[in-house]
């Protein structure tokens, strides 16, 4: 299972939660992407940004929704991965 580059999904999480209002404007775009960046490998943080992604987006009938599938497919392999690596060190 391939994930995708760690900077190019911080890319694309940025630029879909400021084209579809996700995240207010106010935050800076740099610091938004070292946010994602560095919290990327969290399980906690995989979890609530895949549900937030769903929540905000689910009334919304103007999203790309092959961009929003392609992030959460990438992130929800992240959260598996970390998932049972975390669980496979416990056995």
């Amino acid at each position: 299972m391939e994930i995708m580059k760690r900077d190019n999904l911080t890319d694309k999480i940025a630029k879909f939660c400021f084209d579809y209002g996700v995240i207010d404007r106010a935050i800076d775009e740099d610091e938004l992407k070292s946010i994602i960046y560095n919290q990327l490998y969290e399980e906690s943080f995989i979890e609530n940004i895949i549900n937030t992604l769903i929540t905000t987006t689910r009334t919304r009938s103007d999203i790309n929704v092959k961009e929003l599938k392609v992030i959460l497919i990438e992130l929800e392999k992240i959260r598996l991965e970390l998932e049972y690596k975390n669980y496979n060190k416990a056995l």
